[in-house]
């Protein structure tokens, strides 16, 4: 590799570690620090959603003007320009022809939020779990840059639940990591229930091990 690549690299590797301490992710870049090593140190939380659910949230700035939709293929390639996690506009046609499905707002024609829910297996990390007909894992919710700040996300979310209860799907599953505290507090602003505290370790890409270090919270 030559000198202005490896230098590219690092500046890249440097917005990154910025970008997550400035979401309040310290904890979470060291994290990601440990894993160029090939050092993975995670724990993370395995929550249910969707009970004891409030009032939708408002959306700040863009009422009425908005949409909240299944995406469709053809707004893949939107989706997959923003390459957020690697997840390529064929990627994400694969995930739909599999069966998955993304739910999102638009704003006048324009994608705001978007989010994915798989009805089979929930995967991440040592967590596997094969789900029964009215269950459905929740996961990747993104808004995008220009729209963040109008309580997108939570809006979302909520409406998620209506058309998932409306599909008969009555236990709703996500993951968040322990020291993401952004999303930790998004989810115990839903009324998510915490079912698990887990954590997972790898070393060199050949150990792992997982361990329950909680379960079955009281709230």
């Amino acid at each position: 590799m030559n000198s202005a690549a490896q230098k590219k690299n690092k500046v890249s590797l440097f917005k990154k570690i910025l970008t997550k301490v400035r979401y309040g992710m310290t904890f979470q870049s060291i994290s990601y620090l440990l894993s160029r090593i090939k050092i993975e140190f995670t724990p993370y939380y395995l929550f249910q959603e969707g009970i004891n659910v409030t009032k939708i949230p408002e959306i700040k700035g863009i009422y009425p003007d908005y949409s909240c939709e299944m995406l469709k293929p053809e707004d893949m390639k939107i989706i997959g320009a923003i390459n957020y996690a690697g997840f390529t506009e064929e990627k994400l046609l694969s995930m739909l022809k599999d069966g998955e499905k993304c739910i999102g707002i638009k704003h006048n024609g324009e994608i705001a939020a978007f989010m994915w829910i798989n009805f089979k297996k929930l995967s991440y990390k040592s967590t596997v779990m094969h789900l029964e007909s009215n269950e459905a894992y929740l996961w990747f919710m993104y808004t995008l840059e220009s729209y963040r700040g109008q309580n997108l996300a939570p809006f979302l979310r909520y409406k998620s639940y209506e058309i998932l209860t409306e599909m008969g799907l009555d236990k709703l599953y996500s993951i968040s990591d322990y020291f993401n505290s952004p999303a930790v507090k998004f989810k115990k602003k839903l009324n998510a229930k915490r079912l698990k505290l887990i954590l997972f370790v790898q070393l060199f890409n050949k150990v792992s091990r997982s361990y329950t270090l909680k379960s079955h919270y009281s709230s």
